[in-house]
């Protein structure tokens, strides 16, 4: 399972096609800022249920969302003891350098730009699903 924290109604809706679009086997999840985002990866409130939320073995990131943007979200999943070996890439529209080089300070474990264009998008979810969901070794994580 996938987790998104994403913000942008449009973005969500571009992006669940695409996942049909790619048939990609992977559940996803969607969030619509960092403070849910937060909250179900510690299983906290309406999350506490993980037969129902389950715990993802990823999280993409949007930069720019309300409550607490994605740096914000990535720099406290590091400091968690729970989350910190959780692979968080981030996936969003800017392409400024300074949030390229501010997300690997804060150890994301990739960076990746939407594509406007639906092909590319699909492509390129693909390509996150066969990497890091079927190539990628996961860590041991302690779930809450």
């Amino acid at each position: 399972m996938i987790l998104v924290a994403e913000d942008n109604e449009h973005d969500i809706f571009i992006l669940k096609r695409a996942w049909t679009r790619a048939n990609l086997r992977a559940r996803i999840q969607v969030v619509a800022d960092g403070e849910e985002a937060l909250a179900y990866l510690k299983g906290a409130g309406r999350y506490s249920d993980r037969a129902r939320f389950i715990f993802p073995r990823l999280v993409l990131l949007d930069v720019k969302m309300p409550r607490k943007n994605g740096f914000e979200v990535l720099k406290e999943v590091r400091g968690d003891a729970r989350l910190k070996r959780l692979p968080v890439v981030m996936f969003t529209n800017s392409e400024e350098p300074r949030d390229i080089n501010q997300a690997f300070d804060l150890h994301a474990n990739s960076y990746l730009v939407k594509p406007a264009d639906t092909h590319l998008l699909e492509q390129m979810l693909q390509s996150l699903e066969e990497y890091w969901l079927t190539f990628n070794k996961h860590p041991s994580l302690t779930r809450s």
